[in-house]
């Protein structure tokens, strides 16, 4: 059982298919491993269900079920944001070093010890989606975001300002949140990261990287 999770609001936007793909991915990642989430989430989708059935109905245009078919016919084949896999079936499949239904780019180094590659998500919501994969011991700088930062952790685990976080945790986080993660354990840490704005590294070591750094 997880013991971060992400924000009531958060679960709430999912569960409504408010989010983009790139952060419903993130938190699709985190239900696969979380059944008190996975529960959440099915009671709002209940709620939202009940609250549908309450509505006053109107009347429809005339060419309302044309314009549905075209819609359907035109989306058939494209990933929906917040659709998500049989809870059962864990978005991140280690074996087979990939995530479900995602190309991924190839790993880069962005510091010693400190690897990212790219998760080919649909553009929109102007969130970038990769993934970071730092080595046992990493202290990564003091920084903060200029946006949203949400990162599920898939294996390994990492120390912060906000506790410990291993396999399933989430750490939902905004431009009012600054932490320096260290990597906690004898195995790297890889996550699973949609992120909306820039990073901004503090401290003397992080002005000095942050020329470098480009997630």
């Amino acid at each position: 059982m997880s013991r971060h999770h992400p924000k009531n609001t958060t679960l709430a936007d999912f569960a409504a298919g408010m989010l983009d793909e790139g952060r419903s991915l993130v938190v699709a990642s985190h239900l696969a491993m979380c059944g008190h989430c996975r529960t959440f989430v099915a009671a709002l989708e209940e709620a939202g269900g009940q609250l549908l059935t309450e509505v006053a109905p109107v009347a429809m245009a005339s060419d309302a079920a044309a314009r549905a078919l075209r819609v359907l016919d035109s989306e058939a084949n494209a990933p929906r944001a917040g659709e998500r896999k049989n809870a059962a079936m864990p978005v991140w499949q280690p074996e087979r070093n990939t995530l479900l239904d995602y190309e991924l780019g190839p790993w880069r180094q962005v510091a010693p010890g400190l690897h990212h590659r790219v998760v080919k998500v649909p553009p929109g919501g102007g969130t970038r989606v990769f993934m970071l994969k730092a080595a046992p011991g990493m202290k990564i700088p003091e920084h903060t975001h200029t946006g949203t930062e949400l990162t599920c952790v898939l294996s390994g685990a990492f120390i912060h300002e906000g506790g410990r976080f291993g396999p399933g945790d989430c750490d939902d986080a905004d431009d009012l949140d600054g932490h320096t993660p260290l990597i906690d354990g004898d195995e790297a840490c890889i996550c699973l990261v949609a992120m909306q704005g820039e990073l901004k590294l503090s401290g003397l070591l992080g002005r000095l990287m942050q020329p470098f750094v480009r997630i």
